[in-house]
């Protein structure tokens, strides 16, 4: 893959960990150059954690006699092409078609995967160049082997200290600090740290962010 401008088939298969190393390692170069690209990788990333937690989280069984099989299905299709739409809309549009707009975004990071802390931080891109100057508060809590992410030297050095300057907020998890014996001198400065960071994830969702799963 040498053109620089990424196809669907490219970028679906990106999103999807379906490239081979060095066709993926193109791809990000690509995408951190291209902010447009970015936001297409955000659209894709947001439809498939939407199609995840859909799959996850099944339609009730209905009674047989009540629903036919045929109409169980199609409810689901229905439940996923919804799923889909919304995924699609609330980068291009924001969510005013559907509902509010979220007070913000929280990204989750707890893998120790440099390719997941790349796209953490085009994600973080996408939604701030997709609202501008609009208030919309972003935050990356990593957490567990995610803590690599913050730490001094870490690949991701580069793109954290470009996302702290556009408001971005990096959230180091105490309490696997506490359980990996890490110390505060031992992180990017731009770090800071909350007690739990999956409960800082919980929490900014009861206030209305959005959640997004590299």
């Amino acid at each position: 893959m040498s053109e620089p401008n990424l196809s669907e088939e490219h970028l679906s298969a990106f999103v999807d960990n379906q490239l081979n190393p060095a066709d993926r390692n193109r791809a990000l170069d690509a995408i951190n150059r291209d902010t447009a690209l970015q936001q297409r990788v955000g659209e894709y990333q947001q439809i498939k954690n939407l199609l995840r937690h859909a799959y996850q989280r099944p339609p009730e069984p209905l009674r047989a006699a009540a629903t036919p099989p045929s109409r169980a299905k199609m409810m689901l299709a229905a439940t996923l092409l919804l799923a889909a739409g919304l995924g699609m809309g609330w980068l291009l549009h924001g969510y005013p078609r559907f509902g509010a707009t979220p007070t913000g975004v929280v990204i989750q990071v707890s893998e120790n995967d440099p390719e997941k802390w790349q796209m953490a931080l085009i994600n973080a891109r996408s939604v701030r160049n997709a609202y501008g100057k609009k208030h919309m508060g972003i935050e990356i809590v990593a957490y567990g082997p995610g803590l690599n992410m913050f730490r001094t030297g870490s690949p991701a050095t580069a793109g954290m200290d470009q996302a702290t300057k556009q408001g971005v907020k990096l959230l180091a998890c105490g309490n696997t600090m506490a359980m990996t014996h890490t110390t505060r001198q031992e992180l990017n400065r731009a770090v800071d740290v909350v007690p739990a960071g999956i409960v800082e994830i919980m929490q900014k969702q009861k206030e209305g962010y959005a959640y997004v799963r590299p």
